[in-house]
């Protein structure tokens, strides 16, 4: 019984098909999508503008150059940095005192 009734509705699907036709397009749809696209400065947003401008090979060059210049700066400004805290370490390390703590094992004559 449940295979006629699939059976059935397969054929009411198939038979609902029959009437269809292809689908048309308005008249003149193709000139106002290319008109609209062609127009899309008028609707460009503030981000579109922008990433436009970032885009340009001039701008994109020059912001990677100030990238690397900033990041050569900041490498020799640390090194200078570096050499100045190992000296000031080196002449701490020569007034160091050991100190013991009571938790450090000793030898201790009886």
């Amino acid at each position: 019984m449940q295979k006629r009734s699939i059976e059935k509705l397969v054929e009411e699907t198939l038979d609902s098909l029959e009437g269809a036709k292809r689908a048309e397009a308005k008249p003149f749809l193709l000139t106002r999508v290319l008109a609209k696209i062609n127009s899309g400065e008028e609707t460009a947003n503030a981000w579109t503008r922008i990433s436009v401008f970032l885009s340009k090979p001039a701008v994109a060059l020059a912001g990677l150059l100030l990238i690397i210049l900033i990041n050569a700066a900041i490498i020799f400004s640390n090194t200078k940095d570096n050499e100045n805290i190992q000296n000031i370490n080196s002449s701490k390390d020569e007034f160091a005192v050991n100190v013991l703590s009571i938790y450090e094992s000793e030898n201790q004559e009886p």
